[in-house]
């Protein structure tokens, strides 16, 4: 349960916890937009997708030292079964939050709205 599919030190750190009847993940995505990060739940995958483009093309700059990070994250939790019709999102200050009903039912494909 909850297997992460990439390397434990992505781009996006991530906390996990079971309470009751209801899964919680936070993830941190400092830098992002709201309309930057995609949600999908998929056959008891969730899938967090987060893309941030470079900068570097607005303008004429001159960097003397670039760390920020710019490209495409994605990071993907078997959760199994889930009631997909009711898992929810919100995004604030730069950190993910999803809350997830667990159920029996069968799984199918939704997008997530990120409130």
């Amino acid at each position: 349960m909850f297997d992460d599919i990439l390397d434990s030190d992505t781009y996006m750190k991530c906390d996990i916890y079971d309470i009751g009847d209801k899964y919680y993940i936070e993830i941190d995505l400092p830098g992002f937009k709201r309309d930057d990060i995609n949600i999908e739940f998929n056959h008891g995958y969730i899938s967090v997708l987060a893309s941030k483009k470079d900068s570097s093309e607005v303008g004429n700059k001159t960097y003397i030292k670039r760390e920020r990070t710019f490209g495409i994250y994605k990071r993907e939790f078997y959760v199994g079964n889930v009631d997909y019709s009711k898992i929810f999102a919100k995004y604030k200050d730069g950190v993910l939050f999803i809350e997830v009903l667990k159920s029996s039912d069968d799984n199918n494909k939704k997008t997530i709205e990120i409130k």
